[in-house]
C-alpha cells in the first residue's frame, strides 16, 4: 500500500518542479510521479543540459520506462532472499575528483549474491543509481560465464552503466537530486553513443584487464571520446573535427 503524499509534493509534481525528497517519502512520490506523467507525451518534458549548453531532452514516456526499470532493479535487491548488500555513506566528492562517484568505483561487487554500495555523502539522493548498478552487475555475475571475451565483458559492462543512468536520471529529473557534472557525462556519453570509449578510458575496475586489451582492439575509440567530450560535452565547439559529435 503506497504512504500518503503530501498535497504540496504533488502539486509540484504537476508543475514540474524540482525539489528534494526525504527517503520516507519516496515510494508514495514515485508512484505519484507516475500517476500525473502525461500518458501520450508529443514532446520533451524534461532537460538536462551539460556545461557547454548542448542539451538532451527525454519525453515522459522515455522517463516512465527509466522509472519502471529502476523500480524493479530495487525491489530485486530488497525482495531476493538470495542477496546481501550493504549500503555506506562515504565521502562527499568534488567534481574535478570524481573517481570515487562512478558507479564502477562506488560498488563493489564480491559474488552474486553480495555486494558493498558506497554512495557519495553529496549524492545521497542518488541512491537508486546505485542500487540499478548493484543489481545489474550481480545478475551479470550469476549468469555471466568467466571466460567470456573482452568484447562481451565490455557489452556487459555498458548495460551496468546504462542501468545507473537510468537511476540517474530518475533522480536528477524527478526527485531533485544535485547535479553533479561528471555523473551527467556518463548520460551524455550514453545517449551520444561515447559510452563505451568513456569507461575505456576511465580504466573501468570491472573491466580489469580486459580495458588494455578493448582499446587494443577498438583503436581510435578512447581518441573520438575524448575529442566529444573536450568538443561537445564540456564546450561546443561549431565545426569539431569528424567523429566528434556523436550519434
Amino acid at each position: 500500500m503506497s504512504l500518503p503524499v503530501p498535497r504540496p509534493l504533488l502539486r509540484a509534481i504537476r508543475r514540474g518542479v524540482i525539489i528534494p525528497i526525504p527517503p520516507a517519502t519516496r515510494a508514495a512520490v514515485l508512484s505519484a510521479a507516475l500517476l500525473v506523467l502525461p500518458a501520450s507525451p508529443l514532446s520533451a518534458q524534461y532537460r538536462l543540459e551539460a556545461p557547454s549548453g548542448l542539451a538532451l531532452e527525454f519525453s515522459s514516456t522515455q522517463v516512465r520506462a527509466m522509472l519502471d526499470t529502476t523500480r524493479a532493479l530495487e525491489r530485486n535487491l530488497q525482495e531476493d532472499p538470495r542477496v546481501l548488500y550493504f549500503t555506506l555513506i562515504g565521502p562527499s566528492v568534488e567534481a574535478d575528483s570524481a573517481d570515487a562517484a562512478y558507479p564502477w568505483n562506488a560498488v563493489e561487487v564480491r559474488t552474486d549474491s553480495v555486494a558493498t554500495i558506497l554512495t557519495p555523502g553529496n549524492l545521497r539522493e542518488a541512491d537508486r543509481a546505485y542500487y540499478n548498478y548493484a543489481v545489474t552487475r550481480m545478475q551479470m555475475v550469476r549468469e555471466l560465464d568467466p571466460d567470456v571475451s573482452c568484447g562481451e565483458l565490455m557489452d556487459r559492462e555498458i548495460e551496468a552503466a546504462s542501468a545507473f543512468v537510468d537511476g540517474w536520471l530518475s533522480s536528477r529529473l524527478l526527485f531533485g537530486g544535485l547535479p553533479f557534472t561528471p555523473l551527467d557525462e556518463v548520460v551524455f556519453a550514453r545517449e551520444q553513443g561515447q559510452l563505451a570509449g568513456m569507461l575505456a578510458a576511465k580504466g573501468d575496475r570491472q573491466l580489469g584487464a580486459c580495458v588494455a586489451e578493448w582499446i587494443r582492439s577498438h583503436p581510435g575509440v578512447v581518441d573520438e571520446y575524448r575529442l566529444w567530450r573536450a568538443t561537445r560535452f564540456l564546450e561546443l565547439v561549431e565545426d569539431p573535427p569528424a567523429g566528434a559529435t556523436g550519434s
